[in-house]
């Protein structure tokens, strides 16, 4: 199994899209931060700490589409070369070839996705600096969660990218259906109003922008470490279904 993590992570590192798609993530938050920070900064009344954390972390809204995409491509970029067939013959065991690239992908999105979460923070606060708005102390738990539970969120992303990917193995077709399942369940919760409330505890996109990336979630949702904890269970559900699906297909 380790020379199979080594194999996954010398093919992740060596494509160049990888570190487009990572930079990109990280850019995307930090200019978010900066944005709202910049936007705030002759607002009136004077925002509140929590108030520039929460909007300072919107950018994961594109953050978890570019991770997620990553995730994706791990697998379906193999599928689209023809690569696939010598992965499988070098490993014959399939399942241990998902289970390496889930460990390999999971940890770059955690650690890329904590540090977007992080540069999100960062551009606010730095933003911010020399106005009356008060600064959002990575010392208050609140604040911290947040920042921590974000970059959760992002790497729990990518890992239904991979699941995705490996259920249809078109990047097209994966990639449009992540982008479905983040937005198009928030589109139909909102029809529902507030009754809605009850369905949108389990939407990724909500839960994110009102448990996870926020320091206190809106009432009705649940706290943001269950809602992190819920998105990992969604990426474990993912790789399952592909894992199955991968044991009984041709490559």
């Amino acid at each position: 199994m380790k020379n199979v993590v080594r194999m996954e992570w010398i093919k992740l590192r060596s494509v160049r899209s990888t570190w487009w798609l990572a930079v990109a993530a990280v850019v995307s938050m930090a200019a978010a931060g900066v944005g709202v920070g910049l936007g705030y900064r002759s607002h009136t009344p004077v925002a509140t700490a929590a108030q520039i954390l929460d909007d300072s972390l919107g950018g994961a809204i594109l953050a978890q589409l570019l991770l997620g995409g990553l995730g994706v491509l791990i697998v379906t970029g193999e599928y689209g070369s023809g690569m696939i067939r010598s992965t499988f013959a070098a490993v014959p065991r399939r399942r241990a070839v998902l289970a390496a690239k889930a460990a390999v992908c999971g940890a770059a999105a955690l650690t890329v996705g904590l540090a977007a979460s992080f540069a999100g923070y960062l551009g606010g606060q730095l933003a911010i600096r020399g106005t009356a708005i008060p600064a959002a102390s990575l010392g208050d738990p609140a604040i911290l969660r947040a920042v921590l539970l974000t970059g959760v969120y992002l790497g729990a992303t990518a890992l239904i990218g991979v699941g995705i990917g490996t259920v249809l193995r078109h990047s097209g077709a994966a990639i449009g259906t992540l982008f479905g399942l983040m937005f198009v369940p928030m589109i139909v919760a909102g029809l529902f109003g507030e009754s809605g409330i009850a369905v949108g505890r389990f939407v990724p996109l909500l839960m994110l922008l009102n448990s996870i990336a926020v320091t206190s979630p809106v009432p009705g949702l649940f706290a943001g470490w269950v809602s992190a904890s819920l998105m990992c269970g969604y990426a474990a559900v993912a790789l399952l279904c592909g894992s199955v699906l991968l044991r009984h297909r041709d490559a």
